[in-house]
């Protein structure tokens, strides 16, 4: 009587299972996210705020996240915020850190969004 020796109990290495391709986000949605977080960072008013966590929201993407951290500061004529924020997606979670600035016309600028 014959049966199954270790020799024959390797394992398969032609299947492969739970394999999920690697997604990065759509630049339009990331950008999307990006203005968003802008927006709310902009229309803040310091002298409400507290230093509260503010969560934030994209209907547009499905990304959400919070805002931690944000701090003024003025170079010359021009005001900056400063911020930290995470971003939930379908591509994961992730920090990122940015500044925004606001410009002769009134007009609040993204200067930077980069993941910390």
């Amino acid at each position: 009587m014959k049966g199954i020796g270790v020799e024959d109990a390797v394992p398969d290495q032609s299947t492969v299972t739970g394999s999920v391709a690697s997604h990065k986000p759509v630049d339009g949605q990331t950008s999307s996210d990006q203005n968003t977080v802008r927006n709310i960072v902009s229309a803040l008013n310091f002298t409400q705020w507290g230093n509260k966590p503010l969560p934030w929201s994209n209907p547009e993407t499905g990304s959400q996240g919070t805002i931690t951290a944000i701090a003024e500061k003025k170079a010359g004529a021009e005001l900056c915020r400063e911020f930290q924020t995470s971003r939930e997606s379908f591509d994961g979670v992730m920090l990122y850190k940015g500044e925004t600035c606001l410009q002769n016309g009134g007009q609040w600028t993204l200067k930077s969004f980069a993941p910390m």
